[in-house]
Protein backbone atom coordinates (compact mmCIF):
# COMPACT_ATOMS: atom_id res chain seq x y z
CA UNK A 1 0.00 0.00 0.00
CA UNK A 2 1.24 3.37 -0.79
CA UNK A 3 0.24 7.14 0.51
CA UNK A 4 0.44 10.46 -1.24
CA UNK A 5 -0.98 13.77 -0.76
CA UNK A 6 -0.93 15.96 -3.89
CA UNK A 7 1.37 19.49 -3.38
CA UNK A 8 0.74 22.82 -4.92
CA UNK A 9 2.93 21.89 -8.07
CA UNK A 10 1.04 18.66 -8.97
CA UNK A 11 -2.33 20.72 -8.71
CA UNK A 12 -4.51 19.71 -11.99
CA UNK A 13 -2.47 16.35 -12.87
CA UNK A 14 -4.48 13.73 -14.33
CA UNK A 15 -4.53 10.76 -11.64
CA UNK A 16 -2.74 7.92 -14.35
CA UNK A 17 0.06 11.14 -14.69
CA UNK A 18 0.56 11.63 -11.43
CA UNK A 19 1.14 7.98 -10.93
CA UNK A 20 3.39 7.33 -13.73
CA UNK A 21 5.62 10.44 -12.70
CA UNK A 22 5.93 8.35 -9.15
CA UNK A 23 6.34 4.91 -10.69
CA UNK A 24 8.16 5.29 -14.30
CA UNK A 25 8.60 1.82 -14.08
CA UNK A 26 4.88 1.51 -14.95
CA UNK A 27 3.73 1.89 -18.42
CA UNK A 28 0.43 4.66 -18.91
CA UNK A 29 -1.67 1.76 -20.18
CA UNK A 30 -0.47 -0.82 -16.99
CA UNK A 31 -1.24 2.42 -14.65
CA UNK A 32 -4.59 2.71 -16.17
CA UNK A 33 -5.68 -0.60 -15.91
CA UNK A 34 -4.94 -0.75 -12.46
CA UNK A 35 -6.98 2.43 -11.48
CA UNK A 36 -10.10 0.76 -13.61
CA UNK A 37 -9.39 -2.54 -11.48
CA UNK A 38 -10.53 -0.47 -8.50
CA UNK A 39 -6.99 -0.52 -6.73
CA UNK A 40 -6.49 3.84 -5.95
CA UNK A 41 -8.88 5.81 -3.48
CA UNK A 42 -8.48 9.12 -3.59
CA UNK A 43 -9.82 10.65 -0.89
CA UNK A 44 -10.90 7.75 0.87
CA UNK A 45 -12.90 7.13 -2.03
CA UNK A 46 -12.36 4.65 -4.42
CA UNK A 47 -12.05 6.03 -8.43
CA UNK A 48 -11.85 3.96 -11.53
CA UNK A 49 -11.08 7.73 -13.66
CA UNK A 50 -7.57 7.65 -14.66
CA UNK A 51 -8.44 11.21 -16.68
CA UNK A 52 -9.30 12.67 -12.83
CA UNK A 53 -8.01 15.73 -11.83
CA UNK A 54 -5.95 16.30 -8.77
CA UNK A 55 -6.36 19.05 -6.50
CA UNK A 56 -3.73 20.42 -3.56
CA UNK A 57 -3.70 18.20 -0.19
CA UNK A 58 -5.83 15.52 -2.26
CA UNK A 59 -5.02 12.06 -0.30
CA UNK A 60 -4.15 9.21 -2.63
CA UNK A 61 -3.96 5.45 -1.40
CA UNK A 62 -2.84 2.62 -4.12
CA UNK A 63 -3.49 -0.86 -2.97
CA UNK A 64 -0.55 -2.89 -4.74
CA UNK A 65 -2.18 -6.81 -4.69
CA UNK A 66 0.23 -9.38 -2.59
CA UNK A 67 1.61 -12.32 -4.85
CA UNK A 68 -0.70 -14.69 -2.86
CA UNK A 69 -3.79 -12.72 -4.19
CA UNK A 70 -2.79 -12.70 -7.49
CA UNK A 71 -4.13 -16.83 -8.68
CA UNK A 72 -1.23 -17.22 -10.43
CA UNK A 73 0.17 -20.28 -9.45
CA UNK A 74 3.49 -21.81 -8.18
CA UNK A 75 4.96 -24.44 -10.70
CA UNK A 76 8.65 -26.30 -10.24
CA UNK A 77 9.93 -25.47 -13.10
CA UNK A 78 14.15 -25.90 -13.32
CA UNK A 79 15.92 -22.52 -13.27
CA UNK A 80 19.48 -21.68 -14.32
CA UNK A 81 20.11 -19.08 -11.96
CA UNK A 82 23.03 -16.93 -12.31
CA UNK A 83 23.00 -14.77 -9.52
CA UNK A 84 20.89 -14.77 -6.19
CA UNK A 85 20.78 -12.42 -3.16
CA UNK A 86 17.80 -11.42 -0.76
CA UNK A 87 17.03 -8.42 -3.18
CA UNK A 88 17.39 -9.79 -6.31
CA UNK A 89 17.34 -13.32 -8.66
CA UNK A 90 18.76 -13.23 -12.23
CA UNK A 91 17.83 -16.24 -14.26
CA UNK A 92 19.58 -17.18 -17.65
CA UNK A 93 15.84 -18.16 -19.45
CA UNK A 94 15.44 -20.60 -21.59
CA UNK A 95 14.48 -20.08 -25.10
CA UNK A 96 10.35 -20.42 -25.64
CA UNK A 97 9.83 -19.55 -22.23
CA UNK A 98 7.35 -16.79 -21.84
CA UNK A 99 8.46 -14.34 -19.07
CA UNK A 100 5.02 -13.69 -17.63
CA UNK A 101 1.22 -14.73 -18.01
CA UNK A 102 -0.82 -12.14 -20.22
CA UNK A 103 -4.05 -10.42 -19.52
CA UNK A 104 -5.69 -11.94 -22.43
CA UNK A 105 -5.36 -15.42 -20.45
CA UNK A 106 -2.73 -16.77 -22.57
CA UNK A 107 0.34 -18.44 -20.91
CA UNK A 108 -1.12 -18.85 -17.68
CA UNK A 109 1.50 -21.72 -16.62
CA UNK A 110 5.29 -22.53 -17.60
CA UNK A 111 5.88 -19.24 -17.53
CA UNK A 112 9.32 -17.62 -15.96
CA UNK A 113 6.87 -16.36 -12.81
CA UNK A 114 5.33 -19.49 -12.48
CA UNK A 115 8.76 -20.41 -11.98
CA UNK A 116 10.25 -17.30 -9.67
CA UNK A 117 7.20 -18.08 -7.77
CA UNK A 118 7.99 -21.68 -6.57
CA UNK A 119 12.10 -20.81 -6.24
CA UNK A 120 11.51 -17.69 -4.22
CA UNK A 121 7.83 -18.05 -2.52
CA UNK A 122 6.72 -14.67 -1.71
CA UNK A 123 9.51 -12.93 -2.04
CA UNK A 124 8.91 -10.88 -5.14
CA UNK A 125 8.27 -7.33 -5.56
CA UNK A 126 4.68 -6.27 -6.30
CA UNK A 127 5.44 -3.25 -8.30
CA UNK A 128 5.00 -4.79 -11.93
CA UNK A 129 1.53 -6.20 -10.98
CA UNK A 130 -0.38 -9.13 -10.59
CA UNK A 131 0.80 -10.84 -13.75
CA UNK A 132 4.36 -9.95 -13.43
CA UNK A 133 5.30 -10.03 -9.81
CA UNK A 134 9.02 -9.59 -9.75
CA UNK A 135 9.69 -8.58 -13.42
CA UNK A 136 11.96 -5.73 -13.45
CA UNK A 137 12.60 -5.63 -17.66
CA UNK A 138 11.41 -8.81 -20.17
CA UNK A 139 13.03 -10.38 -22.87
CA UNK A 140 10.57 -12.02 -25.69
CA UNK A 141 9.55 -15.53 -25.32
CA UNK A 142 11.96 -17.17 -27.66
CA UNK A 143 14.69 -15.02 -26.90
CA UNK A 144 17.25 -17.00 -24.44
CA UNK A 145 19.04 -15.39 -21.86
CA UNK A 146 19.33 -13.21 -18.99
CA UNK A 147 16.73 -11.82 -17.13
CA UNK A 148 16.23 -9.58 -13.58
CA UNK A 149 13.70 -10.29 -11.03
CA UNK A 150 13.47 -8.38 -7.88
CA UNK A 151 12.41 -10.42 -4.45
CA UNK A 152 11.09 -6.79 -2.87
CA UNK A 153 9.72 -3.10 -3.94
CA UNK A 154 12.91 -1.31 -2.86
CA UNK A 155 15.36 -3.46 -5.54
CA UNK A 156 12.38 -3.41 -7.76
CA UNK A 157 12.63 0.30 -7.98
CA UNK A 158 16.48 0.90 -7.61
CA UNK A 159 17.44 -1.53 -10.68
CA UNK A 160 14.35 -0.07 -12.85
CA UNK A 161 15.66 3.46 -11.97
CA UNK A 162 18.73 2.09 -13.35
CA UNK A 163 17.34 0.93 -16.25
CA UNK A 164 15.73 4.25 -16.72
CA UNK A 165 18.40 6.26 -16.72
CA UNK A 166 20.39 3.77 -18.81
CA UNK A 167 23.13 3.06 -16.38
CA UNK A 168 22.40 -0.42 -16.80
CA UNK A 169 24.78 -2.41 -19.55
CA UNK A 170 23.13 -5.04 -21.67
CA UNK A 171 24.44 -7.11 -24.43
CA UNK A 172 23.43 -9.39 -26.87
CA UNK A 173 24.69 -12.00 -29.18
CA UNK A 174 22.76 -12.18 -32.42
CA UNK A 175 22.99 -13.80 -35.94
CA UNK A 176 22.30 -11.64 -39.06
CA UNK A 177 21.55 -12.43 -42.57
CA UNK A 178 23.83 -11.22 -44.72
CA UNK A 179 27.30 -9.63 -44.61
CA UNK A 180 26.78 -6.66 -42.37
CA UNK A 181 28.89 -3.46 -43.16
CA UNK A 182 30.56 -1.00 -41.25
CA UNK A 183 31.57 -3.49 -38.53
CA UNK A 184 31.39 -0.85 -35.72
CA UNK A 185 28.19 1.00 -36.29
CA UNK A 186 24.95 2.05 -34.37
CA UNK A 187 21.25 2.11 -35.56
CA UNK A 188 19.34 5.15 -34.63
CA UNK A 189 15.78 5.19 -35.39
CA UNK A 190 11.96 5.80 -33.52
CA UNK A 191 10.22 2.46 -32.94
CA UNK A 192 6.28 2.33 -33.32
CA UNK A 193 3.85 -0.74 -31.50
CA UNK A 194 1.53 -1.09 -34.62
CA UNK A 195 -0.74 -3.86 -34.67
CA UNK A 196 -2.54 -4.12 -31.24
CA UNK A 197 0.85 -3.90 -30.13
CA UNK A 198 1.87 -7.25 -31.44
CA UNK A 199 4.36 -5.59 -33.61
CA UNK A 200 6.46 -2.60 -33.81
CA UNK A 201 8.25 -1.00 -37.01
CA UNK A 202 10.94 1.79 -37.43
CA UNK A 203 8.66 5.40 -38.07
CA UNK A 204 9.13 8.94 -38.17
CA UNK A 205 5.38 9.29 -36.70
CA UNK A 206 5.36 11.19 -33.78
CA UNK A 207 4.01 8.63 -31.10
CA UNK A 208 7.43 6.87 -32.18
CA UNK A 209 9.61 6.33 -29.49
CA UNK A 210 13.46 6.82 -29.55
CA UNK A 211 15.19 3.67 -30.24
CA UNK A 212 19.37 3.32 -30.04
CA UNK A 213 21.26 0.16 -31.08
CA UNK A 214 25.07 -0.15 -30.77
CA UNK A 215 26.75 -2.85 -32.59
CA UNK A 216 30.05 -5.20 -33.11
CA UNK A 217 30.46 -7.77 -35.96
CA UNK A 218 32.53 -10.81 -34.26
CA UNK A 219 32.57 -12.72 -37.61
CA UNK A 220 31.08 -13.70 -41.20
CA UNK A 221 29.86 -17.17 -40.89
CA UNK A 222 29.05 -18.23 -44.98
CA UNK A 223 26.35 -15.95 -45.54
CA UNK A 224 25.50 -14.49 -42.12
CA UNK A 225 27.17 -11.97 -39.19
CA UNK A 226 27.94 -12.73 -35.66
CA UNK A 227 27.51 -9.36 -33.64
CA UNK A 228 27.40 -8.16 -30.31
CA UNK A 229 24.93 -6.03 -29.97
CA UNK A 230 24.41 -3.35 -26.83
CA UNK A 231 20.75 -1.58 -26.53
CA UNK A 232 20.95 1.71 -24.76
CA UNK A 233 17.26 2.05 -24.99
CA UNK A 234 14.96 -0.91 -24.18
CA UNK A 235 12.06 -0.75 -26.95
CA UNK A 236 9.68 -3.96 -27.69
CA UNK A 237 11.45 -6.20 -30.17
CA UNK A 238 13.98 -3.24 -30.75
CA UNK A 239 16.74 -5.61 -32.10
CA UNK A 240 14.94 -7.37 -34.26
CA UNK A 241 13.37 -4.38 -36.04
CA UNK A 242 16.14 -2.44 -36.11
CA UNK A 243 18.45 -5.22 -38.23
CA UNK A 244 15.42 -5.91 -40.68
CA UNK A 245 15.67 -2.31 -40.78
CA UNK A 246 18.85 -1.80 -42.33
CA UNK A 247 17.87 -5.29 -44.60
CA UNK A 248 19.71 -7.50 -41.99
CA UNK A 249 17.21 -9.47 -40.03
CA UNK A 250 18.22 -11.65 -37.11
CA UNK A 251 18.46 -15.44 -37.89
CA UNK A 252 15.61 -17.63 -37.51
CA UNK A 253 13.09 -14.49 -36.90
CA UNK A 254 9.68 -15.60 -37.83
CA UNK A 255 8.72 -12.38 -37.68
CA UNK A 256 10.35 -9.86 -38.80
CA UNK A 257 12.60 -12.00 -40.97
CA UNK A 258 12.81 -13.56 -44.47
CA UNK A 259 11.08 -16.62 -44.75
CA UNK A 260 12.96 -18.13 -47.29
CA UNK A 261 16.24 -17.92 -45.29
CA UNK A 262 15.04 -18.72 -42.03
CA UNK A 263 13.48 -22.03 -44.06
CA UNK A 264 16.82 -22.74 -45.42
CA UNK A 265 19.07 -22.41 -42.25
CA UNK A 266 16.09 -24.73 -39.77
CA UNK A 267 17.38 -27.45 -42.84
CA UNK A 268 20.84 -27.18 -42.18
CA UNK A 269 21.11 -26.15 -38.64
CA UNK A 270 17.52 -26.98 -37.18
CA UNK A 271 17.43 -23.70 -35.64
CA UNK A 272 13.36 -23.20 -35.08
CA UNK A 273 13.52 -19.51 -33.17
CA UNK A 274 15.52 -16.38 -33.83
CA UNK A 275 19.27 -16.28 -32.90
CA UNK A 276 19.52 -13.58 -30.23
CA UNK A 277 20.93 -14.35 -26.97
CA UNK A 278 21.17 -11.74 -23.63
CA UNK A 279 24.73 -12.54 -22.68
CA UNK A 280 25.82 -9.71 -20.88
CA UNK A 281 24.55 -7.42 -18.01
CA UNK A 282 26.72 -4.94 -15.60
CA UNK A 283 24.33 -2.91 -12.92
CA UNK A 284 24.81 -1.93 -9.67
CA UNK A 285 22.92 -4.07 -6.72
CA UNK A 286 20.43 -2.02 -4.69
CA UNK A 287 21.44 -2.75 -1.05
CA UNK A 288 25.17 -2.04 -1.63
CA UNK A 289 26.32 -0.13 -4.86
CA UNK A 290 28.41 -2.46 -6.00
CA UNK A 291 28.59 -3.13 -9.25
CA UNK A 292 28.16 -6.22 -10.67
CA UNK A 293 28.90 -8.21 -14.18
CA UNK A 294 26.73 -11.57 -15.09
CA UNK A 295 27.33 -13.38 -18.10
CA UNK A 296 25.65 -16.41 -19.72
CA UNK A 297 27.01 -18.53 -22.76
CA UNK A 298 25.44 -19.54 -25.72
CA UNK A 299 22.89 -21.89 -24.98
CA UNK A 300 22.86 -25.84 -26.65
CA UNK A 301 20.64 -24.75 -29.92
CA UNK A 302 22.07 -21.70 -30.59
CA UNK A 303 25.88 -22.99 -30.12
CA UNK A 304 24.48 -25.85 -32.27
CA UNK A 305 24.28 -23.50 -35.17
CA UNK A 306 27.28 -22.20 -35.01
CA UNK A 307 29.04 -25.18 -35.32
CA UNK A 308 27.03 -26.95 -38.26
CA UNK A 309 27.30 -23.50 -40.34
CA UNK A 310 31.29 -23.43 -39.55
CA UNK A 311 31.13 -27.50 -40.90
Amino acid sequence: MRHYTVTAGEKGMRLDQFLALDKPEFTRSFIQKFIKGGSVFVNHKKTTKAAMRLNEGDELVVIIPSIRETGIEAENIPLDVVYEDKDLIVVNKAPGMPVHPTDHGAHVSGTLVNALLYHCKDSLSGIGGEMRPGIVHRIDKFTSGLIIAAKNDHAHRMVAGQIMAHHVTKKYIALLNGHLTPKIGSIEAPILKTHGDKMVQVSNSDKAKYALTHYEVQKYIGDFTLVEVRIVTGRTHQIRVHFASIGHPVAGDDRYGDPKTNERLKEKTGLSRQFLHAAYLKFKLPSTGKEIELRAPLVKDLASTLKRLTN
